[in-house]
């Protein structure tokens, strides 16, 4: 009697574990699933904006493979998902369906077929929420694969705090005093100190990945200095208000973007009440003006996705 109670126990322990160890990896497919569908979302979206490099250098049907291959990856694993869950509802509707048909042949047994109907229909149709409510968990694995990812960029902390509540600063030059910077174990700049004075251009060459742009950010207070100071009108860029810096400061990148809009709003990215006066006399500063009353419909002109209306120099 002993052996058997421990053989069903041990039994019953190991089907539980394997039970457990099945929901565990179907919770794992469903993540990598999530996880591959939103790597060929951005693999997709990468060969969109690089379109014209792709097409110049003869990488199309490399780029398309490579997409054929990850969206049939991804449809087998959903397949195979799929077809998990198709037979799991299966099994559970064809035992609801014979446990409806005992109960209704039972209950005709005992009562009469006239008066089990009522009962029997009315037990048979309580099912469909219970069913529903039971396969919820694998409907919202999706959703809670989903919503991981959203998370983890919302619990991402940035790398610079913001800084508020400090005494408002004019400019009046800045320095750059023993600077050491490395982007991870790169070391882009060592003990590098420059000063800037108001009212002056100031011109910073050097060769590619030198570190140029770099030690622009670093006065825009982008990435915090591992060593030395940055400093904006004498006081350490730890030590201003990270608005009231940003205002002191532009920062113009290499990389051009164009939102899907007019000229005139893409210009106001940077100050969304500036009047047409202010755009018209930034423009004439920048001597874009003209160009821009060439075109058809002058500061109204939609530049396209990612201004493809517009040529490179344009």
């Amino acid at each position: 009697m002993y052996r058997r109670t421990k053989c069903h126990f041990v039994h019953y322990i190991t089907q539980y574990k394997k039970k457990s160890r099945q929901k565990a990896a179907a919770s794992i497919r469903t993540l990598q699933h999530g996880t591959k569908s939103g790597q060929l979302s951005g693999f997709v979206l990468d060969s969109l904006r690089g379109l014209s490099e792709t097409i110049q250098y003869g990488q199309g049907k490399r780029r398309m493979e490579e997409i054929d291959r990850r969206t049939e990856q991804l449809s087998k694993d959903e397949e195979h998902m799929k077809r998990i869950v198709g037979r799991n509802t299966a099994v559970t509707n064809t035992v609801i369906l014979m446990f409806d048909l005992a109960m209704l042949f039972l209950s005709a047994k005992l009562v009469g077929f006239e008066g089990c109907l009522i009962v029997t229909f009315a037990l048979m149709s309580s099912f469909g929420p219970v069913v529903a409510l039971a396969s919820l968990g694998a409907t919202l694995q999706n959703t809670f694969a989903a919503g991981g990812r959203v998370l983890d960029i919302l619990d991402e902390c940035p790398v610079v705090e913001e800084i508020t509540g400090k005494e408002e600063v004019d400019f009046h030059g800045a320095e750059v005093k023993n600077v050491t910077f490395a982007y991870g174990e790169e070391t882009i700049l060592e003990d590098v100190s420059v000063t800037i004075p108001e009212n002056k251009i100031i011109g910073i060459n050097g060769r590619s990945g030198s570190g140029k742009s770099t030690l622009l950010k670093l006065l825009m207070r982008f990435w915090q200095v591992r060593q030395g100071a940055v400093k904006v009108s004498g006081r350490n860029v730890e030590e201003i208000n990270t608005s009231n810096l940003r205002d002191m400061e532009s920062f113009v990148t290499q990389e051009t973007h164009l939102f899907h809009d007019s000229i005139r709003n893409n210009l106001r990215i940077a100050k969304l009440n500036a009047s047409d006066e202010e755009i018209i006399t930034a423009c004439r500063k920048a001597s874009v003006h003209d160009f821009i009353m060439s075109l058809s419909k002058g500061y109204d002109t939609e530049v396209g996705e990612l201004g493809d209306t517009l040529s490179g120099g344009e």
